[in-house]
C-alpha cells in the first residue's frame, strides 16, 4: 500500500490551513461553498481518506445504519419481492450482530440534502438498494459515509463494495440444466446486459455453446425487462427453438401464455426455464421452473461488509453470489 495522506497535504494542496481542511471534512459550519469545493477537490487528487474507525469513535456515532431507496423506485423499492428479500437478509443480520437498522425513502438527485437527512438520522453507513449516480456516490466519500451495493454495482467506478447476483455462473447453470436434459437448440432472452453496456450472459453463452459443439448464432435475444406479449410471441414464432433460458420472469409469463392459447406443450414442445422464482410460480400451470437470486444472503453479506468497514478494515472485497436451482415442471 501507498504512504497515506494526511491532512497538513491536503491543506497545503488546496492552499488553506489545516483547520479548514477538518472543519470542511468534518462538514462544519464557517467554510463557504468555494472553499469547501476546494478542499474537497484537492482531497480527491490526493485519494486522501480519513480514519473511519477512529472518526466512528470519535464521533460516539449510533449503531444505527441505514437502507436508502430512491423516490425514483419508491413505488415498488419496499414490496418488489426480490427487495423485500433482501430488506429480510438484512434486518436480521443486523439484529444477529446488535445494531438497528432504518428505512428511508430520499430523492438521491439532491446529494445535499441527502446527506443532510443522512447525518439528521446519525447513520455510521448505509445499503443502497437502487442505482445511484456516481457523484453521489462520491459525496458519500467526500462526508466519509461507508455505503454497500446490493444486486447493483456503478461501471467502471473504482470505489465501491457490492454483493449481488453473478450472472456468468447463473448463465452457465440454466444452460447446465438444459443441456443435461437433453436439449440442444437453446435461445437466451436477455435484458440484463442491456442495464450497463455489457456483454456477460451473452458472452457466457456463447463461450458455453462454442465449448459444447452445439450452435450460438443468432440465439441470444436483446431486449427489455418487459418487451411486450406481442414482441414475445413474434420471438418465439420467429426463432423456433427447443428450449428458452428467460432472465426476464415477464416474458416467460408471456411465453406460457402464449403456448397455453396455441396448444403448445410445456415441457413437450418447448421447455422454459426462468431466471428469478418467485413462489407464485408454483400455482402457474405448468409451474414455472427457475434460477431464484439468493436475496436474503446479498442482504446479509451486505451488513457483514458494511461493518466490516465500520471497524475500520480497508479496501473490503465485492462478492458475486450465485442463484438457487429450483426445478418444477417448464424443464
Amino acid at each position: 500500500m501507498g504512504k497515506k495522506v494526511s491532512i497538513i497535504e491536503v491543506a497545503k494542496e488546496a492552499g488553506v490551513s489545516k483547520s479548514t481542511v477538518s472543519r470542511v471534512l468534518n462538514d462544519s459550519y464557517g467554510v463557504s461553498k468555494e472553499t469547501r469545493e476546494k478542499v474537497l477537490k484537492a482531497a480527491r487528487r490526493l485519494k486522501y481518506r480519513t480514519n473511519v474507525s477512529a472518526r466512528y469513535l470519535r464521533s460516539n456515532s449510533s449503531n444505527l445504519l441505514g437502507i436508502l431507496i430512491s423516490k425514483d423506485y419508491s413505488d415498488e423499492g419496499i414490496v418488489h419481492l426480490v427487495n423485500s428479500r433482501k430488506i429480510s437478509g438484512i434486518v436480521n443480520k443486523v439484529s444477529e450482530l446488535g445494531y438497528d437498522v432504518l428505512i428511508f425513502i430520499e430523492d438521491i438527485h439532491d446529494y445535499k440534502r441527502l446527506n443532510e437527512v443522512i447525518r439528521e438520522k446519525g447513520l455510521s453507513g448505509i445499503i443502497l438498494l437502487n442505482d445511484i449516480p456516481v457523484d453521489i456516490l462520491e459525496s458519500f466519500r467526500d462526508y466519509d459515509l461507508p455505503f454497500v451495493l446490493v444486486n447493483w454495482y456503478a461501471k467502471d467506478y473504482e470505489h465501491q463494495c457490492f454483493v449481488k447476483t453473478d450472472l456468468a455462473a447463473a448463465t452457465r447453470m440454466g444452460l447446465d440444466i438444459l443441456t443435461q436434459k437433453g436439449y440442444k437448440d437453446i435461445g437466451v432472452i436477455n435484458w440484463e446486459d442491456g442495464l450497463r453496456n455489457e456483454n456477460i450472459i451473452e458472452n457466457e453463452f456463447i463461450n458455453y455453446m462454442q465449448n459444447k459443439g452445439l450452435n450460438w448464432k443468432d440465439c441470444v435475444w436483446n431486449t427489455e425487462i418487459d418487451p411486450g406479449r406481442e414482441a414475445v410471441e413474434k420471438y418465439i414464432r420467429s426463432s423456433g427453438k427447443r428450449a428458452y433460458l428467460s432472465f426476464s420472469y415477464i416474458s416467460s409469463m408471456y411465453i406460457l401464455d402464449y403456448c397455453r392459447k396455441n396448444g403448445i406443450s410445456i415441457p413437450g414442445d418447448i421447455a422454459l426455464l426462468s431466471y428469478e422464482f418467485f413462489p407464485f410460480f408454483d400455482y402457474l400451470y405448468p409451474r414455472l421452473s427457475g434460477l431464484r437470486q439468493q436475496a436474503e444472503l446479498m442482504g446479509e453479506k451486505a451488513v457483514e461488509k458494511l461493518i466490516q468497514m465500520l471497524h475500520g478494515i480497508e479496501n473490503v472485497k465485492s462478492e458475486l453470489i450465485p442463484p438457487e436451482i429450483v426445478l418444477r415442471d417448464t424443464c
